[in-house]
């Protein structure tokens, strides 16, 4: 017969149990798809030292741009440069907690998901439109990237683009 000490630990070994399941679960479903944008920015940073598909096709910055600095940022502690690389790493971060808890800890739905995603990517759009108007070219991460591929095949490119008041 069991002790009432060993009831709640049994209980925590399961439901750790079962965040454990759901996690293994979502790694198998989607394993090969983070796997493939490891590769991914395994290969483009060796060749071109950048990650983002439009830095390294025409030299601009994205409305992602400084999304995956400002991460690593925000969990080393650095918020203040965290924001200063992209703001939207903020709600990112909380909609990440959300969904974790929420499907890992809950075992449940994550409500509103579509919603928080669109709201994210019109914050990022909004706050990228706001930054390249203020700091583009002479701010990172909104700087012209002058290796890059449009540069390497038209070598008239970059002079369109300074004729045109862009650069």
């Amino acid at each position: 017969m069991k002790k009432c000490g060993n009831v709640g630990e049994d209980m925590g070994h399961k439901y750790g149990r079962k965040v454990c399941l759901r996690i293994i679960a979502d790694v198998k479903e989607y394993g090969m798809a983070v796997a493939a944008v490891l590769l991914y920015a395994v290969v483009v940073n060796l060749v071109f030292h950048a990650f983002c598909p439009l830095v390294i096709f025409c030299g601009f910055p994205c409305p992602g741009c400084g999304v995956s600095r400002a991460t690593l940022c925000f969990m080393a502690g650095r918020w203040q440069m965290a924001w200063q690389l992209n703001p939207v790493i903020f709600p990112i971060v909380l909609f990440a907690a959300y969904f974790c808890l929420c499907r890992y800890l809950l075992g449940k739905k994550v409500g509103g998901a579509r919603f928080f995603v669109v709201i994210i990517f019109v914050l990022l759009f909004v706050v990228y439109c706001l930054r390249m108007y203020r700091y583009f070219p002479d701010r990172v991460p909104y700087v012209y990237t002058e290796d890059n591929i449009l540069a390497r095949i038209f070598p008239f490119y970059e002079q369109i683009l300074h004729e045109w008041g862009i650069l």
